[in-house]
């Protein structure tokens, strides 16, 4: 299995023309892949990284609708493990479970990380909820450049989720496995495909 991640993780650096960045912090992930933390943080780069790409992808074949569905994923994985690694999970268990909508959850997601110094947090909650309802409540009526732009959008928002997310981590002292200024390079240039 091992191997196969590391497979993975070269295909998609050369896929998405990361310079290698993927691949390096992704390695050593799949290859301790005993060690706590690591097998999430792997998941997250690796299925993040993926995701924003395979968005840019979609969006490159005008299948905005899907670009926009693929940034909608990527960002409510984000907010899960935000709430995994700083102490509310039970958010997600209710927004999952279906007794909170995903707006209700991102409010309560930011309610709890401001009084903890994380002063991006409404705006974190409002760009989560931006990105995710363009995923949800896609407007296939809008001229195709309404749709292209939105389809944008979503995944430069995505991707600022992506960052933010390791960043609130970062100050929470439950940072991810790999290097968060690689992430950055990483996001940067998933997103300059656009």
């Amino acid at each position: 299995m091992t191997s196969a991640l590391v497979k993975d993780a070269h295909d998609a650096d050369a896929f998405l023309r990361l310079g290698g960045l993927l691949r390096k912090n992704a390695e050593p992930l799949a290859k301790g892949g005993t060690k706590p933390g690591n097998g999430e943080s792997l998941f997250e780069l690796l299925d993040h990284s993926w995701g924003l790409g395979s968005a840019t992808v979609l969006a490159s074949k005008r299948d905005f609708r899907g670009a926009a569905g693929r940034a909608k994923e990527v960002v409510g994985s984000a907010s899960i493990g935000v709430c995994a690694n700083t102490g509310c999970f039970e958010f997600v268990e209710e927004w999952e479970g279906g007794k909170t909508d995903f707006d209700t959850y991102a409010g309560k997601l930011a309610a709890f990380l401001e009084p903890k110094g994380i002063l991006d947090a409404p705006q974190f909650k409002r760009m989560l909820a931006t990105v995710y309802n363009f995923g949800m409540d896609w407007n296939g009526a809008a001229s195709q450049f309404e749709q292209a732009l939105a389809a944008r959008a979503s995944i430069a928002g995505g991707g600022w989720c992506l960052l933010t997310a390791v960043s609130i981590r970062e100050m929470l002292g439950a940072a991810p496995r790999f290097s968060s200024s690689d992430y950055a390079k990483i996001v940067d240039r998933i997103i300059a495909r656009l």
